[in-house]
Parts: structure tokens; sequence; C-alpha cells
């Protein structure tokens, strides 16, 4: 007897948005030789609720319930193989490593914001952009920054933390290029 397997063909705009959250907080978990599932937990049930909105438009649906635990909430989708190839190039020898065909396209980069960014102000100066990377190897850090700069957004490795800085020469332009926060939840990420 043959075992089903969830298909979801995913659009451009799905890849790129399943990929920022990866270079966030999103995880996916293989859970089969040829399926994988998305999980994301946050403290924000406004947040989850997107999440599992936002991929069943992508054609995702979620396993089960969102699960509440402590002060988190969990998300889980059902396994799909289109799911599977995307872990197969974030999760080499089961650590969580950057393509290095990933475009830092404004879906991406808002959705990795969201999940791991922040602003960061000292006294009365601009704010900067600080990125969370400390999951990633320093060269794939050193990676991100260069793609960013290349972007135009001056960045910078912060080795005492591994994690990358936006000067603040450039935070404008950065949340002008990622665009509006979906979500009430994050959106004191987007005040200056």
């Amino acid at each position: 007897m043959s075992r089903h397997i969830n298909h979801c063909h995913l659009s451009k705009e799905a890849l790129e948005w399943i990929n920022g959250e990866l270079l966030g907080d999103g995880h996916l978990n293989c859970r089969s030789a040829c399926s994988a599932r998305f999980v994301y937990a946050s403290k924000h049930f406004e947040y989850i609720n997107y999440v599992s909105n936002t991929l069943a438009g992508f054609g995702i649906i979620q396993s089960g319930k969102i699960q509440k635990r402590i002060a988190t909430y969990k998300y889980a989708s059902l396994s799909y193989s289109d799911l599977f190839d995307i872990w197969l190039a974030w999760y080499v020898y089961g650590s969580k490593q950057i393509p290095k065909d990933l475009e830092l396209t404004p879906v991406v980069c808002k959705q990795w914001y969201i999940g791991d960014g922040n602003l960061s102000a000292f006294g009365h100066r601009i704010p900067s952009v600080r990125l969370a990377t400390c999951g990633f190897s320093i060269t794939d850090v050193l990676w991100l920054v260069t793609k960013l700069n290349h972007l135009s957004f001056k960045s910078t490795y912060q080795q005492n933390n591994n994690t990358i800085h936006i000067s603040a020469y450039s935070t404008k332009e950065f949340l002008k290029y990622i665009g509006d926060c979906p979500t009430e939840c994050y959106k004191y990420k987007w005040k200056l």
C-alpha cells in the first residue's frame, strides 16, 4: 500500500516568504525521506495566525491546532514534499545553513527582520537595524553582510554577538525596501 504524499507547488512569493522565515525563527522538520513540515513559535498569537493564514494561502495546511505552551504559541504544518526540497537546501548535515543561491528580496528581508531584527538607538541618534544571526556560522553571516552591502545597505558584522548591524544611514532605506509590517504586534520594529 502506497503512502499519500502532500504537494503544494510553491510560487516564487511563497519560496521567498519561507526563506525569509527560515533566516529568522522559522524551522523545517524533516519527518521522512521525502517530506518536511514548517514549524514556528511566537509569543504573539496574532503572528502565529498570520503565519498559518499566509501558509494556507500558499497551499500549506496547518496540522491540528495552534498549541500554547506557557507564553509561547506553536504552529506546525502538514508535511509536504515541496518543503523537503527546501529542507535539503537549508539543512546540510542536519544543521541550518544558508543556501548560497538565496536572494535577499524585499519579502525575504521583511520576514527575516520580523523574526530576528530590531531597531537599536542610543540617545537621540537615528536607530540602526540589528539582525540576529546567532544560529548561523560566521561564514554564512559574512556572506549575508556582503549581500546586504550589494543592495546598498551599509552593513557590518558584529563579532561579539555574531549579528549584523545595518548603519543608521541605511535604516530608512532598508525599512522602505522591505515594506510595511503585516501585523500590529511587530509594528514597533518600524517606528523610527
